[in-house]
């Protein structure tokens, strides 16, 4: 096949025009990078892989749009371009060249989603650490990020806080000691607090409330 023409069809793509009638549409940076020009003879192979190359440029402007929104996980990534009905040898290639740029990097968004959800969210290690494998992130580094971040004494400190605050607005509608231990524990335990830790923050919270009072 041969190029006969290749002309402007936007701000973004050109119609390339080949001898045997047919017409291919692709992106200037597809156009540019593969070096075509008119009168230039296309094989079978190089025209596939034209096709590929252009293909992998829309994947991964895609992924660039979702990732100019928030920072995502590779998995998140791989999923959510996957809904597009991209080839996923594609998407994986594509997934990788962004890798090594570091426009994705799931250790630097495991750091930060384990900031953000102790610190903003108050959650605990056990839902960070949930939440963080459906998101595909790889466990070694789960585990190497959760201890770096220290989690056990910062929980020691928030647990308290949070079942204070908790137990202000539970006793004003509860009467039964036994139903406001087990709401309190419940609603630790959903924020991801060790089941041990919960039950012995409360009932030494309480405890120190029926004294008092």
């Amino acid at each position: 096949m041969r190029i006969v023409s290749i002309r402007k069809k936007d701000d973004e793509n050109v119609i390339i025009k080949l001898d045997d009638s047919q017409q291919l549409i692709i992106s200037v940076d597809t156009l540019f990078k593969s070096g075509l020009k008119k009168d230039d003879e296309i094989s079978e192979d190089r025209y596939t892989l034209l096709i590929e190359s252009n293909i992998s440029y829309h994947i991964k402007k895609k992924a660039l749009s979702y990732l100019a929104r928030r920072a995502h996980t590779e998995k998140e990534l791989l999923i959510k371009l996957k809904t597009k009905s991209y080839n996923e040898n594609l998407i994986k290639s594509v997934i990788k060249e962004l890798r090594n740029l570091s426009f994705i990097n799931d250790r630097e968004f495991a750091v930060q989603f384990v900031s953000e959800k102790s610190q903003r969210n108050k959650w605990g290690k056990l839902k960070i650490k949930s939440a963080l494998i459906s998101k595909g992130i790889n466990h070694k580094i789960i585990d190497e990020v959760l201890s770096a971040a220290g989690l056990e004494e910062l929980e020691l400190n928030r647990i308290n806080e949070l079942v204070i605050k908790k137990y202000s607005i539970l006793k004003k509608r509860e009467t039964d000691e036994k139903k406001i231990i087990r709401k309190l524990i419940s609603f630790l335990v959903g924020r991801g607090y060790n089941y041990e830790l919960a039950s012995n923050a409360v009932r030494k919270i309480i405890k120190t409330d029926f004294i008092d009072s």
